[in-house]
């Protein structure tokens, strides 16, 4: 019975390494066991035939534009990930911003990220604002919603971006059927075994077996929240202000103005200039003494050095004058000694 019993474990802990460690394609083709089979293709003949993706272009072009889809938003039971991106621009941008948030909130979705960069423009040809926004929209009412975008502002770009996980989904929900038909056996058999030895292996397993079910059941969460909820980037340009005061003035109007302004910022510049020095006088002032006492110091350090180098060269006089007269005393003497000679023969 232990023998047994330990078979079937090893069997099943087989069977679930298998299944957790294959590609989503090549698992439904490699599996051979029994119950893996049977399970797939329970699982795919409830499940209603369908047919491979369109591509983005395809869909644009099916649907006339961006169409998120009408009566079926899963495109005849296919898994799409769908996600837009709009880029506009507009003069009325707090009122485009604030409609875009509400009919996001109307249909049921959220923002799920908002950013606005840059200030609003006050004077002629100032730069406006800049707004980045992401919203998760209903699938069912994504085409409403992409419909209201596009009619909000001057549409500058837009994008159709489309994932089928179809057979990811339907492979990852059949991995998770045979999981917890796995679960029950083990759980069956634990009912069953009272030896220590088969307990502690059954443990193992059942708590492997648990662990892979959370995480597909988590990946299959994150699919359904992909899938039913539609991602929609947006991206609001504040156009250049265009009216204002200067709007209305000629060129040579504008012209002197800029001039007369330029002559003004001269004048701004030497007032400042002017203080700047008059401010600074005390740090110069200590500067140029700093600077004259530096020199100072330059002029005694070479005046030292001047007179070093008289003294040396007087003491290398004296010396010559020295050896000279030493070396004249000697040839005198040598001579006096050649004449004693002389005399003496």
């Amino acid at each position: 019975m232990t023998n047994k019993l330990k078979i079937t474990v090893c069997a099943m802990l087989v069977l679930m390494l298998l299944s957790g460690c294959a590609a989503p394609q090549s698992s439904m083709k490699a599996k051979t066991e029994e119950s893996y089979n049977y399970a797939y293709d329970t699982a795919a003949a409830e499940e209603p035939a369908y047919e491979p993706a369109m591509t983005t272009a395809e869909s644009e072009s099916a649907a006339g534009g961006f169409d998120a889809g009408e009566a079926d938003p899963n495109y005849g039971n296919h898994k799409i990930i769908t996600t837009y991106t709009f880029e506009m621009r507009t003069d009325e941008f707090d009122a485009h911003f604030k409609q875009l948030q509400d009919k996001a909130v109307q249909l049921g979705g959220y923002i799920q990220s908002s950013s606005v960069s840059g200030t609003k423009p006050v004077t002629y040809s100032d730069y406006g604002r800049t707004a980045n926004l992401t919203f998760r929209i209903p699938t069912a009412k994504a085409k409403e919603f992409v419909d209201f975008t596009q009619g909000t502002g001057e549409i500058t770009y837009s994008n159709c971006d489309t994932d089928d996980i179809t057979l990811n989904y339907f492979d990852t929900e059949t991995r998770l059927g045979v999981l917890r038909d796995q679960l029950d056996r083990l759980k069956e058999i634990l009912k069953t075994t009272s030896k220590m030895e088969d307990l502690v292996e059954l443990e193992k397993a059942i708590s492997e077996t648990t662990l892979e079910i959370e995480q597909y059941t988590t990946q299959l969460r994150r699919y359904d929240d992909l899938v039913d909820y539609t991602t929609v980037h947006v991206n609001i340009n504040e156009n250049r202000l265009t009216k204002g005061p200067a709007a209305k003035e000629s060129i040579g109007e504008r012209m002197s103005t800029g001039i007369a302004e330029s002559f003004a910022a001269v004048g701004v510049f030497l007032e400042n200039a002017l203080v700047g020095i008059v401010c600074a006088i005390p740090v110069l002032l200590m500067v140029a003494a700093l600077a004259a006492v530096i020199v100072l110091i330059v002029k005694l350090i070479k005046k030292g050095k001047a007179k070093n180098a008289v003294k040396r060269e007087a003491k290398a006089q004296e010396r010559r004058e020295r050896m000279e007269k030493l070396s004249a005393k000697k040839e005198e003497n040598t001579e006096e000694k050649s004449n004693e000679k002389s005399d003496n023969e």
